[in-house]
Formats: C-alpha cells, structure tokens, sequence
C-alpha cells in the first residue's frame, strides 16, 4: 500500500483528465459506478468464503455490513481500495464540477494519512487498530490527493517536459530518497509503508512513463491490462490456500501466491468472456422475436 496502491490511484486520475469537463464528469460517475458493483462483488466473495471456512454469522451482522459500505475492510482488510476509489471519484467530481480550484491543493491530504500510519499510535493511543486503519485508509486522505496527483500531471505534463528534461535522473534520485528514508525508519523502530517520498515518487513515475509512452513490454502489458485487477480481488484466497498448505514456503509466498493467481485469473476471465457471449445471444434472440 505504500507505492503501489498511491500508482494505481494516481493512473486513474490520470486517465479521469480531458479538455472537455463533461467528458471528465461522465468518466468519474461511470468509473464510480463501477467500482460500486465490483465492490459489493468482491465484499459477497470473500464473505461466503469466510463463512463457508467457519467464521460466525453473528459476526457479520447487518450494522457491520452497512458499515462496510463507507469503509470496505470490514469483510477483508484489501477490500478498503475498492470502496476509498468509489467514494474518492465521487468526491473528485464534485471539486471539478463546484471547486475545481481545490484540486490543486487535494494531494496535501495524503500528510494526513501520513501521520496517521507513521505516529497515530503515538498521537492517538485511545484508539484501536481497525479504527486508526480506517481514518488512514479512505477516500478523502488516500484516494483523493493521489487521483487529483495523477489528474494534475496530466494536465500539466506537457509543461513539465518541456521546462525539466530530466526526468530520469530524477525518478532514479527520488527511488534512492525513498529507500533511504524507508531504512531510516527501520533503524529508529518506527518502520512504516507510507512515506513522504511516495508522492514525489508516484508523480516521477507517471512523468517517466508518460514521457516514454512509446515504450512497451508486450508480456507484462499483457497481464497489467487482462489480469492485474483479477490478481488484486483474488490473492487474498489464494494466500489464504498456500499458508495452510504450503506453509513451509512463507519465504517464496509472493512468488507463488502471484503465480498462482495468475491462471486462476485466466480461468475467470474465460468464463466471464462465456457469460458474455450467452448474454449477448439471449439478448439477440429477444431482440428478433420482439421484431417478429
């Protein structure tokens, strides 16, 4: 969650930008929706897997399950992504469409989720885990300033090339910053995946990938485009599957956790590209007896 989860918010925001606004509305409502249902989808799947594998019903009673809707971990901890996206394209079309100029200032809400992970134990000691987990993790200090982050340097990446052409250098130099400052927290016992390198390391990545756009490994954009969302809403239960059964490989586990989910994705999407083919076949034949 500390570089990977900001990119993957800072993509979309890069994406959400257009020189038409209503273009920009329709993409963030659409988009919203979306990552609407899928979170409902993945929050029922892994709840019928809990309670298949033994969880009690009594713990997921029906305040639990509303709460889930504004904070998406109670199910399972990695869910949280899924609702902070929809929630935070939902806050982020109402700045575009009433305070545009706030999303200048919206990624500095990410020192909040900062502070939170690195010394909210520290400022805040009365609170639990789950809690401090969910004021950290959520739309408006985590979504919010990393889709308004990708949304700004594209608006503003043609500007930035012309005037600094090293960008290389700099995402290189950013990458040594850092690793330094995550072994400096390491040493002081304060260890911690957010940093306060995350952003200017989120905004160099973007710059270097726009800048060599031309730039592609067939193989990897394969998976990044067909099986990189599959892998996030299923390497949870194959975790799950590999502690218990092959717990003598805890030190080979990201290996074999993404090696695995990877046909496992193959497999879903084989059977929903069916589901579709036999959606569009039944619609097809409505359609001609209705015309008849």
């Amino acid at each position: 969650m500390g570089i990977a989860t900001p990119c993957f918010l800072a993509i979309t925001g890069f994406l959400l930008y257009s020189d038409d606004r209503e273009r920009e509305l329709y993409k963030a409502a659409k988009w919203s929706k979306k990552t609407f249902g899928l979170s409902l989808a993945c929050n029922a799947l892994y709840l019928t897997f809990y309670l298949f594998d033994g969880a009690p019903l009594s713990r997921y009673s029906a305040g639990v399950l509303f709460l889930n809707l504004f904070t998406g971990h109670i199910i399972s901890t990695h869910l949280w992504y899924l609702t902070a996206v929809w929630q935070g394209l939902l806050l982020f079309r109402l700045l575009i469409r009433y305070a545009p100029k706030f999303i200048a200032w919206a990624p500095l809400l990410y020192i909040i989720a900062y502070i939170l992970r690195a010394y909210g134990k520290q400022l805040l000691p009365e609170l639990d885990s789950d809690t401090l987990f969910i004021m950290r993790a959520n739309a408006i200090v985590t979504a919010l300033p990393f889709l308004t982050t990708g949304y700004l340097v594209h608006q503003y990446s043609a500007l930035i090339s012309s005037r600094f052409r090293r960008i290389p250098l700099a995402l290189i130099c950013i990458i040594i910053l850092a690793y330094v400052e995550y072994a400096m927290r390491n040493l002081t016992g304060a260890g911690s995946i957010f940093l306060l390198s995350t952003w200017p390391l989120v905004v160099a990545l973007l710059l270097f990938c726009n800048h060599f756009s031309s730039f592609t490994l067939p193989l990897l954009g394969y998976v990044g485009r067909f099986h990189s969302a599959n892998v996030y809403y299923f390497h949870i239960l194959i975790l799950i599957g590999c502690n218990r059964w092959f717990p003598e490989l805890r030190d080979a586990q990201a290996i074999l956790v993404y090696t695995l989910t990877l046909p496992v994705s193959f497999l879903f999407n084989v059977i929903h590209k069916c589901l579709q083919l036999l959606t569009n076949r039944i619609k097809a034949c409505q359609a001609t007896q209705s015309g008849v």
